[in-house]
C-alpha cells in the first residue's frame, strides 16, 4: 500500500513560535494510520509584534494585512524545508495559519498557503474550519476527530486537554459494542465531544509580561512561591465559569485578559499566577466532570495533556488536584506535547484531501456538508507551473 509524506504546520493563539510536524501515513480516510516522523519549530522574530497587534484588532491597510500573510508564510518555509531535508519532499502540507478573528460565523485563519505551495511543488490545504462555518458550525474546536484516531481507547475514557493560549478538551468514551467494525467506528465517533474551556496560557502569559517583566513563566517557577489569594480566585473563576458555559468555541470577541488580569492586579506576580492557575484548573476540571457526564463510576479513565501548558509544573499540580486523578503528558502514549497539535493539522488536511469531513457535528454544532473542509491549493510542474484554487472539492474533483 503506497504511503504518503504529510507535514503539518501549526501557530497557535500564543503567537510565539511556529511549529511543524511530519507524519508518514498509510491508506486512506478514516482507516488511515500513521506515524510521527519528526518536527522542527521557529521563532515568528518580528512577526510576534505585528501579529499581536492584528490580533487586537488594530487597523491595517490593505496592503500590510497582505504583507502580513505573505511574511508570515514566509516563515514557515524553513521549519518546513528542515522537515523536507530530514524526511523527503512531502506529499501535501497542511496549514493552520494564524487565527487573528474568531467570532462564528466569522473567522480568519492568516497565511498566504500558494507561498508555500510554490516553494514546495506539493497540495497545500489550509482554512481548515471553513466548509464548518458554512455548514452552521463554530468552526472549532477541529481536533477531536484525529484525537479520536490518535488518542482513542477500547476500554477505558481518554480525556485530552490542551493547554494552549485557551484550553480545551477531548471527551473519548470506549468503543461501544457493535458488531461490525465500520459501524464501531461510526457510532464511536458520533460519541466523542469536544469544547473550549477558558483562557491558559494567554492569561498567565500576560501577567508574566506585565507584572514580572518576563514573556512568561517557564516551568511555572513564580506562581510555585506564590500564594493563592482566596477572594481573587472567587473574582476569577467568575470569569473563567462564564466563558466555559457559553457553549460555544473561544475567540477574539472572548478575550477577557484584561478583565480577568484585573482581578489581581493589587497582588504580587507569584501570587497573581497562583492564583490565576487555580482558577484555570478548577474551571478545566468542572468542563471535565461536566463532559463526562454520561461515565459510569466503574469505568477507567486518563487525562492526557498537551500545549505548551504542560510544562507549566506549578498549572500541572493545580490541575491534577482539581481533577481528581493522575494526569499524563500525551508523550506518555507515544506523542511529544508540543506535537499534538501539529500533527493534528496534518492528520486533518490528509483527512481533507481524502474527502473527509474533518469536524464532528456533536462537536461544533455543523450541520450536513457534502464536501470536505479546507481550502486546496495545487503546484503542479510538468515543465510549467500551474496553479489550481478549490474551495472544499470532492474526492472526484481532487483526483482530477
Amino acid at each position: 500500500m503506497r504511503t504518503r509524506l504529510i507535514f503539518g504546520a501549526m501557530t497557535g493563539t500564543s503567537i510565539d513560535g511556529i511549529d511543524t510536524a511530519a507524519i508518514r501515513v498509510c491508506g486512506r480516510g478514516l482507516r488511515m494510520r500513521f506515524t510521527l516522523l519528526g518536527q522542527s519549530t521557529a521563532p515568528l522574530g518580528d512577526l510576534t509584534v505585528r501579529l499581536r497587534s492584528a490580533h487586537r484588532q488594530e487597523p491595517l491597510t490593505a496592503g500590510a494585512f497582505t504583507a502580513l500573510a505573505r511574511d508570515l508564510a514566509i516563515a514557515h518555509l524553513s521549519p518546513l524545508r528542515t522537515l523536507a531535508d530530514a524526511h523527503g519532499e512531502p506529499d501535501l502540507i497542511a496549514l493552520h495559519g494564524q487565527t487573528l478573528f474568531h467570532q462564528p460565523p466569522l473567522s480568519l485563519q492568516l497565511i498566504d498557503a500558494s507561498i508555500v505551495a510554490h516553494a514546495f511543488g506539493c497540495a497545500v490545504m489550509s482554512n481548515l474550519r471553513g466548509c464548518d462555518l458554512a455548514a452552521g458550525g463554530q468552526g472549532a474546536p477541529i481536533t477531536p476527530l484525529s484525537d479520536w484516531m490518535t488518542f482513542r481507547a477500547r476500554r477505558s475514557w481518554r480525556v485530552v486537554v490542551n493547554l494552549g493560549g485557551f484550553s480545551n478538551a477531548t471527551i473519548i468514551p470506549p468503543a461501544p459494542e457493535c458488531a461490525d467494525s465500520k459501524q464501531k467506528d461510526a457510532s464511536w465517533l458520533n460519541l466523542v465531544r469536544g469544547f473550549d474551556l477558558c483562557l491558559c496560557n494567554q492569561l498567565l502569559d500576560h501577567i508574566a509580561r506585565t507584572k514580572a517583566g518576563i514573556p512568561f513563566d517557564e516551568d511555572g517557577r513564580l506562581a510555585a512561591v506564590g500564594h493563592v489569594r482566596a477572594p481573587l480566585l472567587i473574582a476569577l473563576r467568575t470569569l473563567l465559569d462564564r466563558q466555559r458555559q457559553a457553549g460555544r468555541s473561544l475567540g477574539t470577541a472572548d478575550e477577557i485578559i484584561a478583565a480577568a488580569a484585573s482581578t489581581v492586579a493589587d497582588s504580587t506576580a507569584a501570587d497573581a499566577l497562583a492564583t490565576a492557575s487555580r482558577a484555570i484548573s478548577e474551571t478545566i476540571a468542572a468542563g471535565i466532570r461536566h463532559g463526562l457526564a454520561a461515565k459510569r463510576s466503574n469505568e477507567k479513565m486518563q487525562v492526557l495533556i498537551a500545549g505548551g501548558g504542560a510544562r507549566n509544573h506549578a498549572l500541572l499540580r493545580e490541575l491534577a488536584l482539581a481533577v481528581g486523578s493522575p494526569i499524563h503528558p500525551t508523550s506518555d502514549f507515544g506523542v511529544p506535547i508540543e506535537a499534538r497539535e501539529t500533527m493534528a493539522m496534518a492528520i486533518l488536511g490528509t483527512l481533507a484531501a481524502d474527502g473527509v469531513a474533518i469536524t464532528l457535528p456533536a462537536v461544533t454544532g455543523r450541520g450536513d456538508t457534502r464536501v470536505a473542509d479546507g481550502a486546496l491549493v495545487r503546484q503542479r510542474v510538468d515543465g510549467f507551473t500551474k496553479h489550481s484554487h478549490a474551495m472544499g472539492l470532492n474526492p472526484a474533483q481532487r483526483a482530477s
